[in-house]
């Protein structure tokens, strides 16, 4: 090949180089997803590594390494008894921290979709796109499905349709209220199912993430 010369790929090679781009991303947005994950789970209290992978469902191998990477960051300190946080770290997360209420797994009865539910309270955010672009995330992270609820002033309600939630799922509506009593009118729900919980809490802090990326 002589400089400046042009370069030709076969179709084979684009597709090739576009399905390797494509995992990437994909690779790159879970890693984003275990950390917002295990951020959020230390921010609430000093966890070790197994408790820390019982709770996101993933392996103590992929908590290690994420942690490791945290700590020479700066944004997490390591001992016997765990990880804990650092101001910087705290600072470095505070999007998460500050919007994300709470999270928790629901055993859901009518809105049950999979076999694992993961759901997450988010306060003071922005829903830029309608709720299938969220769910289109949710399956991305390898999810199952995805319902997102609005927190009203007549209490919950499908955010695409507006319809509350206890006209056809009042046994759900309770379970969910009993979950997160300290919700607010405006707050917005994710329910994010999937064969495990693993893939679960991807496809939830995958679309969290894509939230929060929108909200001021």
């Amino acid at each position: 090949m002589y400089p400046g010369s042009a370069v030709y790929w076969s179709k084979q090679e684009q597709e090739h180089a576009t399905r390797r781009i494509t995992n990437q991303a994909r690779v790159q947005r879970q890693i984003d997803a275990v950390t917002l994950q295990l951020v959020f789970l230390l921010s609430r209290e000093r966890l070790g590594r197994r408790r820390l992978a019982r709770r996101a469902g993933l392996s103590e191998m992929t908590v290690r390494i994420q942690l490791e990477k945290l700590r020479d960051q700066g944004f997490l300190v390591l001992d016997k008894s765990g990880g804990a946080l650092t101001s910087a770290g705290r600072e470095r997360f505070a999007p998460v921290l500050d919007h994300v209420a709470d999270v928790q797994q629901l055993s859901l009865y009518s809105l049950a979709q999979d076999t694992i539910t993961v759901a997450a309270l988010l306060s003071d955010t922005e829903q830029q796109h309608p709720s299938w672009w969220y769910r289109d995330h949710a399956v991305r992270g390898r999810a199952s499905a995805m319902i997102l609820i609005r927190c009203c002033a007549n209490g919950l309600c499908f955010s695409h349709s507006k319809e509350q939630v206890g006209v056809h799922n009042p046994r759900d509506e309770r379970l969910i209220e009993g979950a997160f009593p300290f919700r607010r009118e405006g707050d917005l729900l994710l329910l994010v199912s999937a064969p495990g919980r693993k893939s679960a809490g991807l496809g939830l802090w995958r679309v969290i993430t894509e939230i929060l990326s929108e909200t001021p």
